[in-house]
């Protein structure tokens, strides 16, 4: 007899949505969430079977290609900005977000061809941006975001050293986190 997968029940799926998207996220936010976050795993597992990095690290790049592929596109969404630019705390919550974003040290650790040096740089270039964006006023956030991001993105590209086959990790995660995640989308404020 065939084994089926079986379906989760509605309940586990709404919880895995809220925490892997937001609670809210409409039809088309998890839709454009999970294709994105699936094509940046397979993105990423190609690459690095392509560079030729063992099995351990092409399963690290297919995790890392499904959270930061999928999560620039859910950081965009309007019930992701409902859920960290609202409240009090709301430049807390972003800011432990970014903060745990420690994907580019641990890759260094596991991957001795990523420099330590490029990993830190743009760790702490990356929290240091989020900290000036998240506590900024609101008619300054977006500009000061941009201005931060494209400084960012222009060492990241042309400053420090990385592997060709990880020189697209570290643009797509300060997108990610400084213009999805610190901006919020628009009309939901």
């Amino acid at each position: 007899m065939p084994m089926t997968a079986m379906p989760l029940p509605r309940r586990a799926t709404s919880r895995l949505n809220d925490l892997l998207i937001a609670p809210g996220a409409s039809r088309m936010e998890r839709w454009l969430s999970y294709l994105t976050a699936v094509v940046g795993a397979g993105v990423a597992s190609a690459i690095g079977v392509a560079a030729g990095y063992p099995p351990l690290i092409v399963v690290v790049l297919a995790a890392l290609g499904f959270d930061i592929f999928g999560g620039a596109v859910v950081n965009a969404t309007a019930s992701v900005s409902r859920r960290f630019h609202t409240g009090a705390t709301a430049a807390r919550r972003q800011m432990i977000f970014v903060a745990a974003h420690v994907h580019l040290p641990i890759l260094a650790l596991i991957l001795p061809a990523y420099p330590w040096s490029t990993a830190i740089t743009l760790y702490i270039g990356t929290l240091a941006a989020a900290v000036l964006v998240a506590t900024a006023t609101p008619t300054s956030k977006r500009p000061l975001a941009f201005t931060a991001a494209t400084g960012l993105l222009v060492v990241a590209v042309t400053i420090l050293p990385a592997p060709p086959a990880l020189a697209w990790l570290a643009p797509l995660l300060i997108l990610k986190l400084l213009l999805g995640h610190l901006l919020p989308a628009p009309g939901t404020r």
